[in-house]
Order: structure tokens, then C-alpha cells, then sequence
């Protein structure tokens, strides 16, 4: 009886689990011979191939050694970079509060007794009297 009541539990367990994804090689991730490209895609590879060497330059070294088209995309790509980082550390600040709000510092027993005498002062009356 304990058996099968362990073996549905593990069998309920294991329908909730998520499966594991096999990533085999498609035709689609294939990279074609040089000779059975088109003038395009050769383009676009070259393209590929100068991007690569060139988003890894540090800025004083692009703005050396880039220029024209290049170096306006370079811009517009650490621009647009820098944005989106700026963006996500307001996001995450905002976050980090939400998450973990401040801790408010416990009161000291000296403090919990002035409370306290504050509101029997309240209650009788004679809380507000000094300030008027």
C-alpha cells in the first residue's frame, strides 16, 4: 500500500517536471559552402566578420581607428547600450526596494517607555498642553 502511494506520488512528481530539449543539428544551422553562396549572403558574412573584430574596440580605439559608417554604427550600438544598462539599473534599484524593503531599526527599551508615557499623556489630556 505505501508503495503505490509512493510510486503515484513520484508519477505526479515527474508529469510536472519539465522535459529536456535534445538540440540536435539541422540543416538549418548548417553554414554553406563559399561556392554555393550568393553575392548577398558573402556580403553579409564580410559585414559579419568586420562587426565582430569591431564592437570589441574600447571607444578611444574605435574613434582611432573607425570612421565613416563604422564608426556611427559603433556609436549607435555603445549609445543604445549604455541606455538599456542605465535603464535596468533604475529598473533594478526600483526592484531592490519593492523586493527587500529598508529594515526600520528597533526601538530601545528607552524608547518603547518614553512611547508609552507619550500615550498616557495623550489619553489623559495632558499630551498637547506644553505645545499650545
Amino acid at each position: 500500500m505505501k508503495t503505490a502511494i509512493l510510486l503515484t506520488l513520484v508519477a505526479a512528481t515527474q508529469a510536472f517536471a519539465p522535459l529536456s530539449v535534445s538540440r540536435a543539428p539541422t540543416q538549418l544551422n548548417v553554414r554553406l559552402p563559399e561556392e554555393k553562396m550568393t553575392d548577398d549572403r558573402k556580403e553579409i558574412l564580410e559585414i559579419q566578420k568586420k562587426w565582430n573584430e569591431i564592437r570589441l574596440l574600447d571607444r578611444e580605439e574605435a574613434s582611432k581607428t573607425l570612421d565613416g559608417e563604422w564608426l556611427e554604427a559603433y556609436n549607435r550600438f555603445y549609445e543604445k547600450y549604455d541606455d538599456d544598462m542605465t535603464r535596468m539599473t533604475e529598473i533594478v534599484e526600483k526592484l531592490e526596494k519593492m523586493i527587500e524593503p529598508p529594515k526600520v531599526a528597533k526601538k530601545t527599551k528607552g524608547q518603547r517607555k518614553r512611547d508609552a508615557y507619550a500615550a498616557k499623556l495623550e489619553r489623559s489630556g495632558h499630551g498637547n498642553d506644553s505645545v499650545n
